[in-house]
């Protein structure tokens, strides 16, 4: 499940900011940004790859 905060990051990247205008933004540092987007997008790739075996396995 993706944080507020890498919700708020994801959306802003998704208008083409950069970290550090997503950073200012939102009032958190870039370091932090990169943070919150990385873990955002592995948690979508392993959620996505969770989907592949449960229809692999017919449990969705």
């Amino acid at each position: 499940m993706l944080t507020e905060k890498e919700i708020q990051v994801l959306e802003l990247r998704k208008k083409k900011l950069t970290q550090i205008e997503v950073s200012k933004k939102l009032g958190i540092s870039q370091a932090a940004v990169s943070h919150f987007e990385k873990n955002a997008i592995r948690k979508i790739k392993e959620a996505e790859e969770t989907m592949k075996l449960a229809r692999r396995l017919k449990l969705a």
